[in-house]
């Protein structure tokens, strides 16, 4: 078939009225969609940028709402902590009552509270406030103004028990010291009342140091590393004066005083304070037993090796939850007057088993903060001091004559406890230590860590739960207000988290509208410039097809010829 022919007006008009119907169908598919840019196809450049923006909106949309669980986590822990310091407060209160109460009478020696005192052996209540009885406040006075040339007291604080580290909690360096005189006097027997002088034998029954001798004597033969009590003078901390210290005969219990640049045998103490916790007379400690490194102790015949041994009991407190222990054997040294004459890594084996208490350079200082007592004024102020706590003594028997209801506080506590496990928020739990992870971007590089803490009541030290006595109810008081103090700052700090994370859920949500408006700039159409440019094709289509209509009737003329 022939192909017909147009004029070449009729096509012109023919290929205008196409264009024009295919931008028509153009603007009406922006008009639908109300997008000007719907595929690549219509600009790659704009599509891609504005798809990346999008896909980058998406992503922090998705971060958001784990923000939001964050915010939601944060809140269920500070929301437990406000209705915990209720608790507390509340516990608080009871103690308080209890303690203004004055409890219940009738405590009897079956009772667990009921502790005679050891024979012997003084509360150190009033006594540890005396340069007498208070070796460990001395030595640290040596060591912080005279420093090294203190040999003996430096050498018992570089001392750590064999078998345990220098980093030891309970046994390691810092925790032992040079025993003041009265230490050694108890560590001795002594009995106060026959006192008649400061220098001297009198009052000395040596009843302890039997004790002690007897069971370090059995350990050696168990194959320890240790040695009785040597029968010679012992340095103390104390101070006679700039030029003399106090030291105690080992052999005899004799007081006397010794020139500093002199040499002596050397032991370290270490006072274990409120790190037992007996319920009877036999759980006591007793002056001989052996202490170990897990803070057990025993008589040295139940000795098996399963354990290490750190030292020797020589003191116990009237409530048996304090005592006082010597070391296994006399320190040793390189030299007997030379600074660093100690190696606290192998405290037992150097040549010298003597030291000067400290060196001729620093013989004649006289240590501020360490009292110097003559014999006369020794004498006095050991026998006001066992006075004292003779006073303390019974005082303490008047309270631990009585009981208090600890159930209620108990009650309270256990409530507490119920409250931080149910303070968990889609099974993370703050106050448990479990920690948060909170992501910033779709990058991952930007987090925070929001840090759990143990608010458990035993966490925070809350662990006299037993009223037996009246300084029980005051531990308790006093374990509360610590308590209180560790809840604000863990309130503080969660608030802190809560600030950071809702500023950075600001931040992101502004930061989404950001993104998803730049990318409608570069997508979506003006509805309004998109309807004129209607109209006008619209009008364009309807003169275009008057305009071929016209063209087509110059062919129509030739059929009037016929």
């Amino acid at each position: 078939m022939d192909k017909v022919s147009l004029t070449a007006s009729m096509r012109s008009n023919l290929l205008s009225l196409q264009n024009i119907s295919r931008q028509v169908d153009s603007t009406q598919n922006r008009l639908s969609t109300g997008k000007k840019v719907n595929s690549a196809i219509d600009n790659p450049s704009s599509y891609y940028t504005a798809r990346s923006l999008s896909n980058r909106a998406s992503d922090l949309g998705a971060l958001l709402d784990s923000m939001g669980q964050a915010v939601s986590t944060i809140k269920a822990a500070t929301t437990s902590l406000e209705t915990a310091a209720d608790f507390l407060e509340q516990a608080s209160a009871v103690a308080t009552q209890a303690l203004e109460s004055g409890g219940v009478a009738g405590a009897t020696p079956d009772d667990p509270i009921y502790i005679p005192q050891p024979s012997g052996i003084s509360d150190d209540a009033a006594i540890r406030d005396t340069s007498l009885f208070d070796g460990e406040a001395n030595t640290q006075a040596m060591i912080d103004q005279i420093g090294a040339d203190a040999l003996a007291a430096t050498a018992a604080n570089q001392f750590y028990a064999p078998g345990t580290s220098k980093n030891d909690a309970n046994f390691g360096q810092g925790t032992w010291y040079l025993p003041a005189i009265g230490e050694l006097m108890e560590m001795y027997g002594i009995d106060a009342a026959n006192m008649t002088g400061g220098s001297g034998t009198t009052g000395a029954n040596g009843e302890n140091k039997t004790a002690i001798n007897d069971a370090l004597t059995t350990l050696k033969g168990l194959g320890v590393d240790c040695a009785a009590l040597a029968n010679g003078y012992y340095w103390s901390s104390s101070e006679y004066n700039s030029n003399d210290s106090w030291s105690l005969n080992m052999n005899s219990g004799a007081r006397d005083s010794t020139f500093k640049r002199g040499y002596n045998y050397v032991r370290c103490f270490q006072l274990l304070e409120n790190k037992f916790n007996p319920k009877d007379v036999a759980s006591a400690p007793q002056i001989g037993d052996v202490m170990y490194s897990d803070l057990s102790y025993g008589s040295a015949d139940d000795y098996d090796g399963s354990k290490t041994a750190v030292g020797i009991v020589t003191w116990v407190s009237e409530d048996g939850k304090s005592a006082k222990i010597v070391n296994l054997k006399d320190l040793r040294f390189s030299s007997s007057n030379t600074v660093g004459n100690f190696n606290p890594d192998d405290p037992y084996n150097s040549s010298s088993s003597h030291t000067q208490h400290t060196t001729s350079a620093k013989y004649n200082e006289d240590v501020t903060g360490i009292d110097n007592y003559d014999n006369n004024q020794f004498l006095a102020a050991f026998q006001e001091a066992v006075a004292e706590s003779a006073g303390e003594a019974a005082a303490l028997a008047d309270t631990t004559d009585k009981t208090y209801d600890a159930s209620q506080y108990q009650t309270i506590l256990s409530q507490y406890d119920s409250l931080i496990k149910d303070a968990g928020y889609k099974g993370v739990n703050l106050l448990q230590e479990q920690d948060l992870k909170v992501t910033f971007n779709e990058g991952r590089t930007a987090w925070l860590d929001v840090l759990g803490k143990d608010a458990s009541s035993a966490a925070l030290g809350l662990t006299t739960l037993e009223w037996n006595s009246k300084a029980d109810v005051e531990k308790s008081i006093e374990e509360l207000t610590n308590a209180m103090n560790q809840i604000r700052s863990m309130s503080s700090e969660l608030g802190s988290y809560y600030n950071i994370v809702l500023s950075r859920q600001d931040f992101t949500e502004n930061l989404i509208n950001v993104l998803e408006e730049g990318a409608d700039k570069l997508t979506l159409a003006d509805m309004n410039e998109e309807s004129a440019n209607m109209l006008a094709l619209q009008t364009r289509q309807q003169l275009a097809t008057n305009s071929l209509s016209l063209a087509s009737q110059a062919a129509q003329s030739i059929l009037r010829l016929f």
